[in-house]
């Protein structure tokens, strides 16, 4: 295949774990052209990637009809040999139709979801079963795409995921690092915040609570706290109960900036989100906490992928002593 358009249109995490994908393609397709369309959330993620040619940014729900079909039009006037469609919504599955592409490639739900299994019919060359139970294992979002690739032609998509991270960035992040003064024997960790750490009953502490607990067991560990937009509010309360020589806390960081920050610590503790795939992607050690729910298929399906991490399953809030000191323990072994 020589033209390429991958659909991926959702958040950070999902879409970096299309990152083994783009190296398989290229790999069995050295010279093709790789388009991309991405959500604002994902853009960021191919700003320095040669392995995409042309990046496409758009967000549907604000789009009207009329932008949509443009939109099909453009993708039938580029001419595509191959579109592989990672997501399993209406629209994408109309723009992978339009392309008229000879091999279109997507998940195909079954019969439990009669309205997209029949979309899935009418739009694609190639699908590839994927029932979608909650309740039950699944396999790895890395290992789904890689099966789509295989349906294509191509054999291996399943390789570590790697991040283009700009020179520029890394050169931030030495300055950033420098200016904390942390001691040779300082071991920085980075603490991702995020909304998921309050759920489930937990409360708008919980991120401070980690915090206090890694910093309480590691009399040698400095804390770089990352914060999206926000969520730093998680951590307003810090300065009043926290050592301010055992942290610092970073917001407003640009994706480039935020991995090479995190290549400069020793692991990541985060919930759920996309961080966990960030750090994966810089190579760095992961202690990933997941909530009670759906825990087994969300776990099994949204792990760090091909980097060393440990799998922290969060309890209810009733029980949280057993959690903090299961969250040490996994620290100190990646550690």
């Amino acid at each position: 295949m020589k033209r390429i358009l991958i659909i991926r249109l959702d958040g950070l995490g999902d879409t970096l774990l299309t990152l083994p994908l783009l190296d398989g393609l290229k790999t069995c397709w050295p010279d093709c052209e790789i388009t991309f369309l991405a959500s604002p959330r994902g853009t960021p993620v191919f700003e320095a990637d040669h392995r995409v040619d042309q990046l496409w940014t758009v967000e549907p729900a604000s789009m009207s009809k009329k932008e949509k079909i443009a939109l099909g039009q453009r993708i039938r006037t580029a001419a595509f040999d191959g579109v592989f469609c990672l997501n399993e919504k209406f629209w994408p599955a109309i723009w992978t139709w339009m392309s008229y592409a000879p091999i279109c490639v997507g998940f195909d739900p079954g019969w439990t979801q009669p309205p997209k299994a029949l979309l899935r019919r009418l739009t694609l060359t190639h699908r590839l079963p994927n029932p979608n139970d909650p309740a039950l294992p699944s396999i790895h979002e890395v290992e789904r795409y890689a099966a789509l690739a295989a349906l294509a032609g191509c054999p291996d998509a399943s390789g570590p995921s790697r991040l283009a991270v700009s020179a520029a960035a890394r050169d931030w992040a030495d300055a950033a690092m420098a200016s904390l003064n942390l001691t040779d024997a300082q071991v920085p960790v980075c603490l991702h915040l995020s909304a998921k750490w309050a759920s489930e009953g937990w409360d708008d502490r919980t991120c401070l609570k980690a915090a206090g607990s890694l910093i309480a067991r590691f009399p040698d560990l400095f804390l770089v706290v990352t914060a999206g937009p926000g969520e730093d509010r998680f951590f307003q309360d810090a300065a009043s109960v926290l050592p301010a020589d055992r942290f610092h806390l970073f917001t407003a960081l640009d994706l480039s900036q935020w991995a090479a920050l995190m290549e400069k610590c020793r692991a990541l503790v985060s919930m759920d989100t996309g961080a966990v795939h960030l750090a994966a992607a810089v190579n760095v050690p992961v202690a990933a906490v997941f909530p009670e729910l759906n825990f087994i298929h969300a776990s099994s399906r949204w792990s760090p992928w091909q980097v060393a991490h440990l799998i922290i399953r969060r309890p209810s809030p009733a029980s949280p002593d057993h959690f903090w000191a299961e969250l040490g323990s996994a620290v100190e072994d990646l550690l």
